[in-house]
């Protein structure tokens, strides 16, 4: 079981008991622990958080609020604060210098960041000063093309410290110079004589350390090593897609006096979130997080160009499905957009990992179709799915699972016709309502 859904098992356990005493909020309390552990949690800090809870818990309740939602409230609150609460990330930096251990995508993360201030309206620069890895120049001028951000780079050069004084000169001009420096195995003379021999000419004002969300407690000791050795003043976290053990990575770098600044969600450019505890907790408890949801439906509006009214609307035809599957692709996976609502748990696991390839295969075959077999799939038969199968150039069975996975979304998109909009508002204007809007004229949708 993952790290929320054993967290929403313990604020269940308090939502649906009888009565709220000392004997229900220690085996609340209980749940809270084996949850945090089991994710790699440090064991003094899961004590620190049961100690505030059932302190809380009986304290002298705010007018207007049962003791029941008054301990509710206190468990989310502290979970929010260990798990590394809100942290704004500079609007402007000049310099921001990514330093981490091989395998934590600081590379990655590097085209990711610049992109993510890029929209902002700065002018970006990326050094590539990693020359102990091999491959890292060629990734990042990648990277850096793909999410149009300039680059310098000298594959020749073995010295890192001349590497950044020449980008330094290139990128004069520039609003933000990015930074990429070297990794090892672990942080050991070499690797901290060269980041500080970096960051003395560098001078970065932000010093940002990149880890990976399956390090789990050793997160504590590498923040520790790193600020040790330049001053590490944020955080950012990678592979928090798939990693149960994220919660770990969260509390041991809170620890330190960090600020987790970021969360990296997946392998594009776009998979760099802003982190806030609140919405992570809202999101692997199943509860949804709207305001992720809202600010990528916005951003993907912007630069795709796509109508996002299509993207949620209640009828379905193949044709309209195809369409929502593309708009929800440029969104990210399907999968997480649903994930965002709340309902991943209802997506079917085929659908959610649907990829480029079979979605235009998707196309492929219903472009194939008549107009009545595109509005009205009950109609298909042998011949006719036969017939799909030779102009798409794929097979009869190919044919069925499209048939078969768009009957099963339209049970999904069926779900959000009975919701009470009133219900999410969120206290900052982001709710249901705003959400419709951009969704859906006419329909609405239930998020749990």
């Amino acid at each position: 079981m993952s790290l929320g859904e054993n967290l929403r098992k313990a604020i269940e356990k308090l939502r649906n008991s009888s009565e709220i005493d000392k004997a229900t909020i220690k085996e609340a309390v209980k749940e809270l622990q084996r949850a945090l552990i089991s994710s790699d949690v440090e064991i003094s800090l899961v004590l620190k958080l049961s100690k505030q809870i059932e302190e809380a818990a009986f304290q002298d309740l705010p007018k207007g609020i049962s003791r029941r939602e008054h301990v509710i409230k206190a468990t989310h609150d502290n979970l929010a604060d260990i798990l590394g609460g809100h942290a704004k990330p500079p609007e402007k930096p000049k310099k921001i210098l990514l330093v981490g251990l091989f395998g934590s995508g600081k590379t990655t993360t590097t085209g990711k960041l610049a992109k993510w201030y890029l929209k902002r309206g700065l002018k970006v620069g990326v050094i590539a000063a990693d020359v102990f890895r091999p491959a890292a120049f060629e990734q990042l001028k990648t990277i850096a093309k793909k999410v149009k951000a300039d680059f310098y780079g000298n594959e020749k050069e073995k010295n890192a410290v001349k590497i950044i004084e020449q980008g330094l000169k290139e990128f004069k001009d520039y609003d933000l110079v990015i930074c990429d420096s070297a990794g090892r195995s672990a942080l050991d003379e070499d690797l901290t004589k060269e980041i500080k021999a970096i960051e003395n000419v560098f001078k970065a004002k932000e010093k940002w350390l990149v880890i990976g969300s399956d390090v789990g407690q050793v997160a504590k000791k590498q923040a520790e090593a790193f600020h040790k050795s330049v001053g590490v003043n944020g955080v950012i976290i990678t592979k928090m897609d798939g990693s149960a053990k994220g919660g770990g990575a969260l509390a041991a770098c809170h620890s330190t006096n960090s600020s987790v600044y970021f969360i990296g969600t997946g392998e594009k450019p776009d998979d760099l979130q802003e982190f806030d505890a609140t919405r992570y907790l809202s999101s692997i408890m199943g509860y949804g997080d709207l305001q992720s949801l809202l600010e990528k439906a916005k951003e993907v509006q912007e630069e795709e160009q796509i109508d996002p009214e299509e993207l949620l609307k209640g009828e379905f035809t193949l044709e309209t499905f195809y369409q929502q599957m593309k708009a929800a692709r440029k969104m990210g996976p399907m999968g997480k957009v649903l994930d965002m609502m709340g309902m991943s748990q209802q997506l079917p696991k085929e659908m959610a990992e649907v990829g480029e390839q079979k979605l235009n295969k998707f196309g492929f075959m219903i472009d194939s179709m008549t107009k009545t077999e595109k509005t009205n799939p009950d109609v298909m038969n042998k011949s006719r799915i036969a017939r799909i199968a030779k102009g798409s150039g794929v097979t009869q069975e190919d044919v069925r699972e499209l048939i078969k996975n768009f009957k099963k979304m339209k049970k999904v998109f069926r779900q959000f016709s009975n919701v009470d909009a009133k219900k999410f508002e969120d206290g900052k204007g982001m709710n249901m309502k705003k959400l419709q809007g951009m969704f859906a004229k006419k329909k609405k949708f239930k998020i749990r």
